[in-house]
């Protein structure tokens, strides 16, 4: 027999990405302390890889930000 109801729920699937984007959030706070840290310790190149992490990260974030935003709009206008 064929389920039609799927394992997740629509609206837990935009919690689940709700909570991954607040998990990139704070490591990007975390990150911000870290390079302070290299940054006393004159690791240059560490702090570039950091900073080019943090760029990643805040893409990332944006990205499902917008993705969020966008689908559960549509998903709560009932639009296919």
């Amino acid at each position: 027999m064929i389920t039609t109801e799927p394992i997740f729920r629509l609206e837990q699937r935009f919690d689940i990405l709700r909570e991954i984007i607040a998990t990139y959030r704070a490591r990007l706070t975390e990150m911000e302390s870290e390079v302070v840290q290299l940054f006393a310790s004159s690791e240059l190149a560490a702090i570039a890889d950091c900073i080019l992490e943090k760029q990643r990260i805040e893409r990332l974030a944006q990205q499902l930000e917008q993705f969020v935003l966008r689908w559960e709009l549509e998903y709560e206008l009932g639009i296919d």
